[in-house]
């Protein structure tokens, strides 16, 4: 059993017990005709303009479509090879737990194989670690690692951006924080005395490089990460994410937004991954073949060992390490390769154009047979047009909303045109009831050229419940069209009451039918088919 019949089964049961009203009905159903459908287009268009540009429906069918796009792309964001993950994962967490402990390492350790990457050609070193207290327990380490941080030219580090209500509490100002800046064009009066909650670096030398950067992963309402914070305007300033400032002192083009969508490359591990332990026997025995594979290349130090707790929902992966995410959003910054959700107003004028066409192709039909091919169609084509717009381009033409709204289109105005029909045809919920076709079958024929409005203004009248026959839904074959319009009606009265006549412009003649067979061998199609054989349409 279809959807369609399945919903209009309550209905069969409720006219069954009242025919009145379910002529009534019907026949209001005709008056309303192709009108309907022009209708629920307008409604529909009115709902999906109001999900597009107030507030969403259903968010969480975009984001389930984004998702589903994400993972099925034909062909995936390709992750930038110049960007290389300098892992510290379990393997060298269990290396260096004898002399170091798990975690934390004494910084100097991760001086030792910074400096090593920045003396022979890494472009830059950036730190998806907070160096926010000190180590009181090895001095001589920290020195280590805060002369580094002098020395370097290239290295990045990290801050956290605390809740905003915790703002008023702070004793940062956004004037003090100097890897911030003012808004450009900014026509605010801000004068950076406006406190920001925020967990800034120990070390005054890397507040004195200025390479620092807020390094928040914000996820949906769902937890799962899709877009990214470039920068956050506070009183007048910029305050820049890591990746940002990165692109501020690097020279990398900036993205204009505030936030932008994750274009995310496939698969848990895009990026070319060195372990740390492997990097660090390399810098103690000095092999500086090893660190040559860094040339040139952004190298992101963080973890994926699962016993830190970095991981993330995403797109891509349920338990996508943060180092990823970071190298995600370094990645598309740097080839300003951000995913750009095309217009709502360009996805509502398509969603506009989808609904003319339906109803126009419901409204121009006798049946949906055509539209029915017409809207299976229309799910692979949306699919394919979205598909293809995130392999071949960053342009994301997401038209969940659009196809959602086709779906709730198809679905009411296919209900009301199988009512219509059945109506019209007296099947389905509208079929006489058995004390109704107890009756004589009575048909009546009237010429081809009559219009078909002409013919439905004649189902339409009050009385005795008369009928349209279709042969060839009736699958008896085209021939039996070439009678003309076929009438039919379960006269229980035996007379042709004038509230059952025909239009006046109509010359609308009656022929009875056979009685059913008692056998139970009664056909009513073949029985109006037989009639009809023989019958002559009216001049």
């Amino acid at each position: 059993m279809g959807m369609t019949d399945w919903l209009l089964k309550p209905l069969g049961w409720l006219f069954a017990r009242h025919p009145s009203w379910r002529d009534a009905f019907g026949r209001l159903l005709l008056r309303v005709g192709s009108r309907f459908y022009w209708a629920l287009a307008l409604l529909l268009a009115l709902a999906g303009a109001w999900d597009l540009f107030g507030q969403p429906f259903d968010r969480q069918l975009s984001h389930a479509s984004f998702d589903w796009l994400m993972r099925h792309r034909p062909i995936p964001y390709t992750a930038d090879p110049d960007i290389v993950v300098l892992n510290i994962d379990e393997a060298s967490l269990a290396a260096l737990a004898p002399q170091y402990g798990r975690w934390p390492w004494p910084r100097a350790v991760l001086a030792e194989v910074a400096a090593k990457l920045e003396q022979l050609g890494a472009r830059a070193v950036v730190f998806d670690i907070l160096f926010s207290d000190p180590d009181v327990t090895n001095p001589d380490s920290e020195a280590i690692f805060d002369h580094y941080v002098a020395a370097s030219r290239r290295s990045f580090y990290a801050s956290v951006r605390l809740n905003p209500r915790n703002d008023a509490v702070s004793q940062i100002s956004v004037a003090m924080l100097n890897f911030s800046q003012r808004e450009p064009k900014s026509t605010g009066r801000g004068d950076g005395r406006r406190t920001i909650a925020l967990v800034p670096p120990y070390f005054k030398s890397i507040y004195d490089s200025t390479r620092v950067g807020t390094n928040n992963i914000y996820p949906d309402e769902d937890n799962v990460v899709r877009w990214f914070g470039n920068f956050e305007r506070l009183d007048g300033y910029r305050i820049p994410s890591l990746p940002y400032r990165m692109a501020q002192v690097l020279g990398w083009p900036l993205p204009q937004q505030p936030r932008n969508l994750l274009n995310w490359p496939m698969g848990s591990s895009p990026y070319t991954t060195v372990s740390f332990a492997d990097a660090l026997r390399a810098a103690r025995a000095g092999d500086d073949a090893f660190f040559g594979r860094f040339a040139g290349k952004v190298v992101l130090v963080g973890s994926t060992a699962p016993s830190l707790n970095d991981l993330k929902a995403t797109p891509v992966d349920s338990l996508h390490p943060g180092i990823y995410v970071l190298a995600t959003a370094v990645d598309n910054i740097k080839r300003s390769h951000f995913l750009r959700p095309l217009s709502p107003a360009w996805i509502w004028a398509f969603e506009a154009l989808m609904l003319a066409v339906s109803a126009h192709l419901f409204a121009r039909t006798s049946q949906a047979l055509a539209v029915t091919k017409y809207f299976f169609f229309l799910p692979a084509a949306l699919l394919a047009i979205s598909l293809a717009s995130i392999s071949s381009s960053d342009l994301l033409v997401d038209l969940s909303v659009p196809a959602a709204i086709m779906l709730a289109y198809f679905t009411v105005a296919k209900l009301f045109d199988t009512n219509t029909h059945d109506f019209i045809a007296g099947s389905g919920p509208y079929a006489a009831t058995p004390l109704e076709a107890a009756g004589r079958l009575q048909i009546a024929c009237l010429p081809a050229a009559i219009s078909r409005q002409q013919v439905l203004s004649v189902v339409r009248r009050r009385g005795v419940p008369i009928k349209l026959w279709d042969p060839v839904d009736a699958g008896l074959g085209a021939q039996w069209a070439r009678q003309g319009w076929v009438l039919w009606r379960w006269n229980a009265a035996a007379d042709d009451a004038p509230s059952g006549a025909a239009a006046p412009e109509l010359d609308l003649h009656w022929f009875d039918v056979t009685e059913p067979d008692a056998g139970g061998g009664f056909s009513l199609a073949q029985a109006i088919a037989t009639a009809a054989a023989t019958a002559t349409p009216a001049e």
